[in-house]
């Protein structure tokens, strides 16, 4: 059975890795038109994917993969800069977008599942550089995990990590963890958005089990601008939860011997909307390492 105590304290550190709330995120970002190119059948359902530029022998693909409950359309800074050098493609997940609804709450590996049947039934050659945003970083490390052979590098863009909820429940005041406790409730093991939502338990234990780590061109961008004391109901928390994310990234960073991080000074949690330029730049050295390494392999 799932820990609440652990459970209540992912949905928790998910949120403050986007600021002080995902919901607001989402809200800010997710009302864009979906960008539309194709939508693919992934067994009974369809799922909108977005496809630009033109792909090279021994070049990657570059897979955008969303924050929770954003459409593909948060790429619109980043996909056409990077679709001038690469073959790129973002999508939308179930009920997100251009994309058909799914059976909710979702598991995080149901959706994994999504994104290996789209990318095969739309056809869409690898091997992939994986970018994820938020908990679209869990997302990626977990797609290397199942398909190690298919990814041969990431970018994670204030990626989401599975061990703030230990860390960050141990945060929050005892009284106020006590009332946490008290009021929860099963629903309180889902993270939802009016058109996404998925089971807590199951990324939790999957990201424990899995601890991925791989040998591939990794970069790493962090939010540089600190959390703000206003967004917290208890204003002394927003320094620590942010040093506690600093701390996260950092160990991001190390699951690749070939990792590096990037600090993104002027920017939020959204860093591909306020610095759409080092995501790209990201993306692109990335995408060069691979490049050049399939290349000498020929």
């Amino acid at each position: 059975m799932c820990e609440v105590k652990r459970v209540l304290a992912l949905a928790l550190c998910v949120a403050v890795a986007a600021q002080g709330g995902l919901a607001r995120g989402w809200q800010s970002v997710a009302a864009g038109p979906p960008q539309a190119e194709a939508r693919v059948d992934v067994g009974g359902r369809r799922l909108n994917i977005k496809c630009s530029g033109v792909g090279a022998v021994g070049a990657p693909t570059v897979i955008l993969e969303s924050g929770f409950g954003n459409s593909s359309g948060v790429w619109e800074r980043v996909q056409p800069e990077v679709a001038k050098f690469a073959r790129v493609c973002s999508y939308d997940r179930a009920g997100l977008g251009g994309s058909d609804p799914a059976p909710t709450p979702r598991t995080v590996v149901a959706v994994t599942e999504d994104l290996h049947a789209l990318l095969t039934n739309a056809k869409v050659p690898g091997p992939y550089v994986l970018v994820g945003h938020s908990l679209g970083g869990l997302l990626a490390r977990l797609y290397a995990s199942y398909y190690p052979s298919e990814v041969a590098g990431m970018v994670l863009v204030d990626s989401a990590h599975e061990d703030e909820a230990d860390r960050g429940v141990a945060l929050i005041p005892p009284d106020t963890l006590k009332a946490m406790l008290k009021a929860a409730k099963p629903s309180d093991l889902v993270v939802s958005h009016p058109n996404e939502s998925l089971d807590l338990c199951s990324m939790r234990a999957l990201m424990e089990a899995l601890n991925w780590h791989a040998d591939i061109p990794l970069v790493v961008l962090t939010q540089g601008v600190p959390y703000r004391a206003e967004d917290y109901a208890n204003p002394a928390l927003a320094p620590k939860y942010y040093q506690l994310h600093l701390e996260m990234q950092r160990d991001l960073v190390g699951r690749s011997p070939r990792g590096r991080q990037v600090i993104a000074e002027r920017s939020g949690h959204f860093i591909h909307q306020d610095q759409p330029e080092l995501v790209v730049n990201a993306i692109r050295q990335v995408f060069e390492e691979v490049k050049s390494k399939n290349s000498g392999h020929r």
